[in-house]
């Protein structure tokens, strides 16, 4: 179908969560400016955190704004909006540009559309009632409340209120925030819920009538600030025309998802799903500045909300990866940014958190930073990020190079391998006055995979990815030497990988602990060094031929085949848990087991890609029932579940994107040229929309297996074989 124009339409799904049976977690939003959780069973906003006041924003919490319910004057009955209620038919819809909860009465169908208008401090509700044909309209009274979070107090202060549009107001009494909530009607009454000085409970009762067709829609809305005045003014800025304010925010999303790369399948869903990977990731992007980190940054957080801004070497790097084909901007800054407010010496620091950089470093985080850098300078052409300045006198590459030579230094000399230091060294303080060592690549395994000292293989390929990737980023400035030296540091770490690492009989690689002998531990690690060591700079590791179609049995072995995917830990580990959140020990790790389908189509396993592409779209487009909103780390072994309390912006927008774009279609960043060749699980399929150096690049396999490539919408290559060469002078 025809989906300009009608994008937000063509992606919304609709869930029952009385009929899901896992935990119904919050649902993440953010419009640039502020970012929410909004619950599934009933319309309630909680955890907010909104920037733009200072370098740290300011975080509402313990705090629930709620349409409780709806009330006919006609027939005297009151319609309570909760998902528990047996009375009526509940349903949550999810499009782009808003949260929809549905509540199907015997008389009544109510909607509460929760809209996050473009990066504004506040958010609207827009309340619909149908009532049915025989129940007439009439008045209705709709409420709005805002309270404490599971009985706490509100504890606001300086609380008032106007029943012109159905103003309420506080602020907090512990922090400098406050904010209102109004709506674009007025009021017939405002309870502030007094106690003293304090205001505890807002509950504000509008009236309104129905339409000449029977329906009633009433706009409420909330707003944010440092004062009181500031939050009042933005609240009537929001009520000033929410409806117009509706339609931009729909517009917006609608021309956002035009742009952005799409694919075109026989499968519908699938395609759907993909595109909702950069729904999912602009929802996590802060489009303005945040103290001294700059506007169009991802923020990154775990668990729960905060708007002390963490910004690691590792997500963040993953997501632009795929963000060049759209906007390169944030992934510069991004970079720059790393580099000037970390550490100039030693091992690349994992990030920055707060007003300090994380401590430590990962294996990983190298290879992946380089990886970026080197997809950007090909992708736009500005080799001048290079000797950009970051400060102690050094450029971008200067940096890079030293860093490089920090991690040289975990080489043993006798093996050729490379050690890993005490994973709890990331820790700042922990260790006082010594400087963080060479971590592995994933947390919490070192007390099972042989601790500090150890040989992991994985994190050796992590090592030689960086390598790889550093000779090809000399070789694009010329620097010959430097590109060789690197590129026999990588040949000798490849040589002994394959001699100490890799155990033919089990037909898999392995640890080994400081003395040698080899550990008992069989994880993603494996599938890492053999099929994607630096999946950032490209899919494709360490593996030959013959290895890679042995971790392909390994794939579908009963110790990590699963419906979702290839599991983080083998079963008959002791570690194993299934329903271990972090996925690094039990079922899928954010960052691993979703490489895999790019992994084996590098390496030309395509009858497993195919199946590990399914079954990487299966997990994290359905989850259990919960839909491609909550696209995100998966962590039960069993079921595929993502936890859904954790950002969707997570590295499974690389790995669903890059699994097709790198995967499915083959793409590669070169010195001369960018390639492409296709092996689609489809017998068509098209990818467009593909900005490369200020171009659109669209790539569509044909029905005869004809691979053409338009540029800027003109024809550029055509190929019988599904392979094209795109030499870099074909793009402006």
């Amino acid at each position: 179908m025809d989906i300009k124009e009608k994008v937000n339409d063509w992606m919304a799904y609709s869930i029952a969560p009385r009929e899901l049976q896992c935990a119904l977690r919050p649902a993440m939003w953010g419009n640039g400016q502020l970012e929410l959780m909004a619950d599934l069973d009933r319309p309630c906003v909680g955890t907010i955190a909104c920037f733009g006041f200072g370098p740290e924003g300011i975080l509402y919490e313990k705090e629930q704004h709620l349409v409780p319910a709806v009330y006919s004057e006609a027939t005297g009955r009151k319609y309570f909006l909760h998902m528990s209620s047996p009375a009526h038919e509940a349903t949550v819809t999810f499009r782009p540009d808003r949260q929809t909860w549905h509540y199907a009465f015997d008389d009544l169908d109510v909607d509460v559309s929760l809209i996050l208008v473009r990066q504004r401090p506040g958010y609207l509700f827009k309340v619909e009632l149908r009532p049915h044909a025989d129940a007439g309209g009439g008045r209705w009274r709709i409420y709005q409340q805002l309270r404490g979070y599971q009985g706490n107090l509100l504890m606001g202060m300086d609380a008032g209120s106007s029943l012109t549009s159905g103003m309420a107001w506080c602020r907090n009494r512990d922090r400098e925030r406050s904010e209102a909530i109004g709506s674009n009607l007025d009021a017939t009454s405002i309870n502030l819920g007094e106690d003293y000085d304090y205001a505890n409970d807002l509950m504000v009762e509008i009236t309104a009538d129905s339409d000449d067709n029977g329906r009633c829609i009433v706009y409420l809305a909330r707003a944010f600030a440092v004062e009181i005045d500031a939050s009042k003014d933005g609240l009537a800025g929001l009520l000033s025309s929410p409806e117009t304010l509706e339609a931009e925010a729909e517009t917006w999303w609608n021309d956002y998802l035009d742009s952005v790369p799409r694919l075109q399948a026989p499968d519908e869903d699938f395609a759907r799903s993909f595109l909702w990977s950069w729904a999912n990731f602009r929802m996590s992007r802060m489009e303005l500045p945040i103290g001294i980190v700059p506007a169009g940054l991802v923020v990154v957080n775990n668990v729960r909300f905060t708007p002390r801004v963490a910004i690691s070497g590792g997500d963040p790097v993953e997501i632009e990866a795929i963000q060049l084909l759209n906007d390169p901007q944030p992934a510069r800054d991004t970079m720059l940014f790393l580099l000037r407010e970390t550490r100039k010496h030693g091992l690349l620091s994992p990030g920055y958190i707060g007003g300090s950089e994380f401590s430590g470093g990962y294996a990983c985080c190298f290879g992946w930073f380089c990886g970026l850098l080197y997809k950007y300078l090909l992708n736009t052409g500005d080799m001048g990020l290079l000797s950009e300045p970051i400060g102690d006198g050094l450029t971008v590459l200067q940096r890079l190079e030293n860093a490089l030579e920090a991690q040289l230094e975990f080489r043993d000399e006798r093996s050729g391998l490379f050690w890993i230091d005490g994973e709890m060294k990331r820790f700042p303080g922990l260790y006082p006055g010594e400087v963080g060592g060479m971590g592995p690549n994933q947390e919490s395994v070192t007390r099972y995979r042989g601790g500090r000292g150890s040989f992991f293989n994985d994190c050796n390929a992590s090592v030689w990815g960086g390598l790889i990737v550093m000779a090809e980023i000399e070789e694009l400035v010329g620097n010959s030497a430097q590109c060789t030296n690197y590129r026999q540091q990588a040949d000798d770490l490849m040589d002994a990988v394959q001699t100490q690492l890799w155990d033919e009989e089990a037909g898999i690689f392995v640890d080994r602990c400081p003395q040698g002998k080899v550990t008992d531990y069989r994880g993603i690690g494996s599938f890492v060094t053999g099929l994607f060591a630096n999946h950032v700079h490209r899919p494709g590791g360490m593996a030959d031929a013959s290895q890679a179609e042995r971790l392909v049995d390994w794939c579908n072995d009963p110790e990590f085949v699963s419906e979702f995917g290839v599991l983080c830990l083998a079963r008959s580990n002791p570690y194993f848990d299934p329903a271990d959140y972090k996925g690094f020990n039990s079922g899928f790790g954010m960052h691993w087991c979703n490489q895999l389908a790019a992994g084996l189509y590098a390496h030309g396993c395509y009858d497993e890609a195919h199946r590990q592409l399914f079954k990487l779209f299966r997990r994290i487009g359905e989850n259990v029932g919960l839909g491609p909103r909550y696209r995100g780390e998966g962590y039960h072994a069993d079921t595929g579940e993502i936890l859904p309390w954790r950002f969707p912006n997570y590295p499974c927008l690389l790995s669903a994107m890059s699994s097709v774009i790198e995967g499915v279609f083959g793409m590669r960043w070169t010195k001369d040229a960018l390639t492409a060749h296709v092996n689609a699980p489809w017998p068509t399929a098209r990818l467009s929309n593909l900005r490369v150096r200020q171009s659109l690049l669209d790539l569509e396999l044909t029905g005869d297996g004809t691979l053409v490539a338009s540029i800027d919408g003109r024809e550029a290559a055509r190929s019988s074989d599904a392979e094209v060469t795109l030499p870099w002078e074909l793009f402006s």
